[in-house]
């Protein structure tokens, strides 16, 4: 059965996803390429969509998923569409009738070869991350010491505190330690903390109910406090955030 399709992109782009609901159901970039065809996605096919290709042979350390299912070009387009300020399908719309790739081929080879520059040792926690948003933030600074990064990068692989090995290389570049999703302290630390205070906070003086606390370090993290006991303190919400602040 053949079915003929018309209307704007954006109505094939919803007819398709209505049909997609047997068989093997197609990814949403498999979705977009059926949309946006033309010599523009042929070209960009030939580098991200072959399994031993072009951008696999360049990129496959640092990007997750399969070249054959699309997950290296929507990668890439996710992160240039960024850069542009625009969604993936209206990059792939303005782009259907180009004749070549250029434009997304260099750019992908760029924050690669960035990546390498800066991050010269290759980790399997590398792959997954949001290289190319890092590479449009921070790809002009000269003061990134390739070294020094590495020394950290292995540091903060070895340190139990940090969760999310993935978030390093963001955190270095940004000091947000969000990116490492600290381990928090248990239960257990914060009870034990709560009643060797008294439920007093140390900074205000005044008393609380222990679901009113948050557990902080006395120690700063970055400072070189773990996530440890007698490393535990009980704030108030409102001491804690205005510490965070400082």
């Amino acid at each position: 059965m053949v079915y003929v399709c018309s209307g704007t992109d954006s109505e094939k782009l919803k007819w398709y996803e209505v049909i997609n609901i047997a068989g093997a159901v197609l990814t949403r970039q498999e979705l977009r390429n059926a949309t946006y065809t033309g010599p523009w996605l042929a070209d960009a096919r030939r580098y991200f969509s072959k399994p031993g290709g072009a951008a696999y042979g360049l990129g496959s350390a640092y990007l997750k998923g399969s070249a054959l299912r699309q997950d290296y070009l929507e990668t890439t387009l996710a992160w240039i569409s960024d850069r542009d300020g625009v969604t993936i399908e209206e990059y792939m719309s303005a782009h259907q009738e180009d004749p070549t790739v250029g434009e997304l081929w260099r750019y992908f080879q760029s924050v690669i070869s960035w990546v390498e520059t800066v991050f010269p040792n290759t980790r399997p926690s590398m792959k997954g991350v949001e290289w190319g948003p890092l590479y449009d933030a921070h790809h002009m600074r000269r003061d990134l010491d390739p070294v020094a990064l590495e020394a950290e990068v292995a540091r903060l692989h070895k340190d139990d505190d940090v969760t999310r090995n993935a978030g390093i290389y963001a955190y270095l570049l940004t000091g947000d330690e969000k990116h490492l999703s600290i381990r928090s302290f248990t239960p257990a630390m914060r009870e034990a903390a709560y009643e060797r205070q008294a439920g007093i906070c140390p900074i205000c003086g005044n008393h609380f109910a222990i679901e009113e606390m948050e557990a902080d370090h006395i120690t700063p993290w970055s400072k070189g406090g773990a996530t440890t006991p007698e490393n535990c303190q009980m704030l108030s919400r409102e001491c804690n955030r205005r510490k965070g602040a400082r």
